[in-house]
């Protein structure tokens, strides 16, 4: 794999959603939460509302974290955006929206930090949400802006990275499958992200010396941090880059 930007500047502690446990996902604030617990990467969610926004958001309904209801691709930009995104984390952030992806670049590069942009799309939307987002980042990211993309979505990861073929690809699972390189190779992924029970010390040394990075999510204890900063993967992803950032 070749060096881009983005791994040379990755710090090995990143922020879910923002900050998750500190304020609430995907949002503006959970950003700006995530700079104040001393994060310099943060991992977001884009997907894409019914008329083609691209909006930060992590599942396919809006019920979890907002006051909405039913599918986010089921609903209009405005409709989205006049929903409250916070008050369910905690009433101080009731003026809280689901911001956009220009927004959270806007931001993003402001505070400093480099980003993981997450697609999700609904099953089946996969190519229609990859070419809404991939187009909005060939037009408007900026010039050396640090950011991987990533998705569980073979298909959408490949569709969205033809646009910008210069910002390395993630390769998201749950357990590692059998042919984790040929996955990686077909996708043309640079990194592997794996959820850290299916974590061994002998997977994170072979895909390494394969030639990939080795993220692991979502880490929030300790202990579980330690050991694996000690097998020596390459970042960890948590809700609470406060607590984990003082591991390194």
């Amino acid at each position: 794999m070749t060096s881009n930007y983005f791994f040379d500047t990755m710090p090995r502690i990143i922020g879910h959603r923002g900050a998750k446990g500190l304020a609430p996902e995907n949002t503006l604030a959970s950003f700006k939460a995530a700079a104040s617990a001393g994060a310099k990467s943060i991992e977001i969610d884009v997907t894409v509302t019914k008329d083609d926004k691209t909006v930060i958001h992590h599942d396919t309904n809006l019920n979890r974290c907002t006051n909405g209801d039913g599918p986010v691709l089921l609903n209009n930009f405005e409709a989205v955006r006049a929903l409250d995104a916070g008050s369910w984390f905690a009433p101080e952030f009731s003026a809280e929206k689901i911001p956009t992806l220009a927004e959270a670049l806007e931001l993003t590069s402001e505070l400093g930090m480099s980003l993981n942009l997450e697609v999700k799309p609904v099953d089946g939307w996969q190519i229609p949400t990859a070419d809404i987002v991939g187009q909005q980042l060939k037009d408007d990211l900026p010039k050396d802006y640090p950011m991987l993309i990533s998705s569980f979505s073979e298909e959408a990861l490949v569709r969205t990275g033809h646009y910008v073929p210069h910002i390395p690809l993630g390769y998201l699972t749950d357990a590692i499958p059998p042919d984790w390189e040929r996955r990686l190779i077909d996708t043309g992924a640079a990194s592997l992200h794996v959820y850290h029970p299916f974590v061994t010390r002998e997977i994170v040394q072979k895909v390494q010396a394969a030639g990939y990075k080795f993220l692991v999510y979502t880490v929030n204890d300790e202990d579980t941090a330690t050991r694996l900063l000690d097998w020596n993967v390459d970042a960890i992803i948590t809700d609470f880059p406060d607590r984990l950032g003082r591991l390194v």
